[in-house]
């Protein structure tokens, strides 16, 4: 996998960003007033394509770190040592809520708030939508580090303060959901005036406002149910306003979908050589499931392997193979577990590839990550760069469905539970479909309505109420293929999956020891001579104390949400 030290921001992708905006965004860092420069929208745009043009933490976060611990993939020889121990350059996303997102949604406010006075009433609506974006990334900061500066951030050149204190993460998820709630209120309220809409500037809903009402809503979702394992009560809470709220206001299909689309060159090789998942293998479990249950998303997901009957054709000639031999299975994953992967028997069978002597041709035994679901604008076989769309989903319809499952089969029972479940499942179906079809992922097939049917009467698919929550984890961890930081967050959360689940998780061990999956991120000791020492240390000595937290610099310990 090449690793691209030089950052490309490709502001060509979403295609409406100019070279004197760029120099007066520049500007910006240094002299406030430059603001009125530049258009407010500007800011959001801005503040969208820092989430998701990340190619860093492709690489780190997800490639190397969350995928392996979470078992959606392996690297070329599987999964090899004590690799969960292994947190070096991770989360990248913390830097970024301080230079690049949560900035660039204060500076829109500040660019309102020179404008005529008569001007800024337009611009409520644009507002509202920007704390949602913003309240989304702080959420998606703490999720992993605790407590981190908020309230009192962002306004530094504004005559804030430079050494902001510290959120802890039970106040900060309280003022996320607060103002969440807030903006959802002002949205749904008729406004004083004709509004200015983001309209191309917003890659997610063009600016509309009632589809930002229901991602939000889901957002706090998404939200209640972390809060809900620490504090059952305040969980519960806001799960119930949530659930009170209009139809029209929740998510109700694929349409309402929270996801970034983009063109293929803003996954590709322009725009960082590090979203590239040549080197990672698909993992067993996951492919073993899929292939024994056909789920018609295996092919969405990852490659079939180089045993094609022409290969196995020449193979047979050269006298590697037995005469006879014909194509078999051609999807098969990679060990997870590191003492699987070593094994003499396995390394010979699975990561040892056959060379057709008379092309030089390597046969690979073993499937790989389908390489334009994260990359879309990769090469194929016959070296034509994809030209689909990137998607990058925040929050899904399915994950939505998921969600409203989990809390009816907490609450209103299994019938509830069991159409919110099958809707789930429907929808991650219809959204892979989409991906494999608009990315143009290689190898790939559409579904057919025949195979989603039969898919969803193979047992451990069709909703058993006995194991509704296992059915619900398992199906929540195949959709978040496309997520694995939410699958990672799914586990610690529900404990799903597991080695016993419907989807299997199986545990891992090197030279017999059981490895420990982290479960945050690591965090750096403050010195002395940082200008913020003293909030920093007050709020890391607070976190220390919690049950569970462990050592600072550990990714082994817990948030506060992540309550043992």
């Amino acid at each position: 996998m090449k690793f691209i030290k030089t950052k490309i921001l490709l502001l060509a992708a979403v295609g409406f960003l100019y070279s004197c905006e760029k120099e007066a965004f520049v500007d910006i860092n240094k002299n406030p007033d430059a603001l009125t420069e530049i258009p407010p929208q500007n800011q959001f745009l801005q503040a969208t394509q820092q989430i998701h043009s990340q190619d860093f933490e492709a690489f780190y976060d997800l490639y190397r770190r969350i995928m392996p611990w979470m078992q959606y993939n392996t690297l070329l020889n599987g999964n090899q040592g004590s690799f969960t121990l292994n947190s070096d350059n991770f989360a990248n996303r913390y830097g970024r809520l301080y230079n690049g997102v949560g900035d660039r949604l204060y500076d829109l406010e500040q660019l309102v708030s020179k404008l005529d006075a008569a001007e800024q009433p337009r611009y409520d609506q644009m507002i509202q939508i920007s704390r949602i974006l913003r309240a989304y990334y702080a959420f998606y900061v703490s999720d992993i580090y605790g407590a981190i500066p908020y309230t009192e951030a962002f306004q530094g050149r504004y005559g804030g303060t430079l050494q902001p204190k510290y959120d802890t993460q039970q106040e900060l998820f309280a003022k996320l959901d607060s103002e969440i709630k807030t903006a959802v209120a002002a949205l749904k309220t008729a406004p004083s005036a004709p509004q200015y809409s983001l309209g191309a500037y917003d890659q997610y809903y063009k600016g509309d406002p009632l589809k930002w009402i229901k991602a939000a809503n889901a957002l706090r979702l998404r939200m209640a149910l972390r809060v809900q394992k620490a504090d059952a009560a305040a969980g519960n809470a806001i799960i119930t306003d949530v659930l009170a709220q209009p139809a029209t206001d929740l998510m109700s299909s694929n349409a309402d979908a929270w996801i970034f689309i983009g063109n293929a060159t803003f996954t590709g090789d322009a725009g960082g050589g590090n979203w590239n998942t040549d080197e990672l293998r698909a993992p067993k479990p996951m492919v073993d499931f899929m292939w024994t249950k056909k789920d018609p998303r295996i092919d969405a997901f990852f490659t079939p392997n180089q045993y094609t009957q022409a290969n196995i054709n020449l193979l047979i000639a050269e006298k590697q193979l037995p005469a006879g031999t014909t194509e078999g299975r051609r999807y098969v994953g990679s060990f997870t577990s590191p003492d699987e992967s070593r094994q003499t028997a396995n390394v010979q069978r699975y990561y040892t590839a056959k060379t057709i002597k008379s092309n030089s041709q390597t046969v690979d035994t073993l499937s790989f990550i389908q390489p334009r679901l994260f990359n879309t604008g990769r090469a194929d076989a016959a070296g034509n760069a994809g030209t689909g769309q990137s998607y990058i989903p925040v929050i899904t319809y399915a994950e939505y469905c998921f969600m409203r499952a989990e809390i009816a089969a907490k609450t209103t029972g299994a019938a509830t539970a069991k159409t919110w479940y099958e809707a789930g499942v429907k929808s991650s179906l219809d959204f892979y479909n989409e991906v494999g079809q608009k990315s143009q992922l290689t190898n790939y097939t559409p579904m057919t309505p025949a195979e989603i049917t039969a898919y969803m009467a193979q047992p451990d698919i069709a909703f058993d109420a006995t194991k509704a929550m296992d059915q619900i984890g398992s199906q929540s961890y195949l959709n978040f293929m496309k997520q694995p930081q939410e699958g990672w967050a799914l586990y610690k959360r529900t404990g799903y999956p597991n080695p016993t689940s419907v989807v299997p998780l199986p545990r891992l061990t090197y030279l017999n020891v059981p490895l420990t999956i982290p479960r945050r991120a690591p965090i750096t000791l403050p010195t002395q001579s940082d200008p913020n020492y003293a909030n920093k240390k007050a709020a890391y000595d607070a976190m220390a104390a919690l049950p569970g937290f462990g050592d600072l610099t550990s990714a082994a310990g817990r948030v506060w949400w992540d309550k043992p």
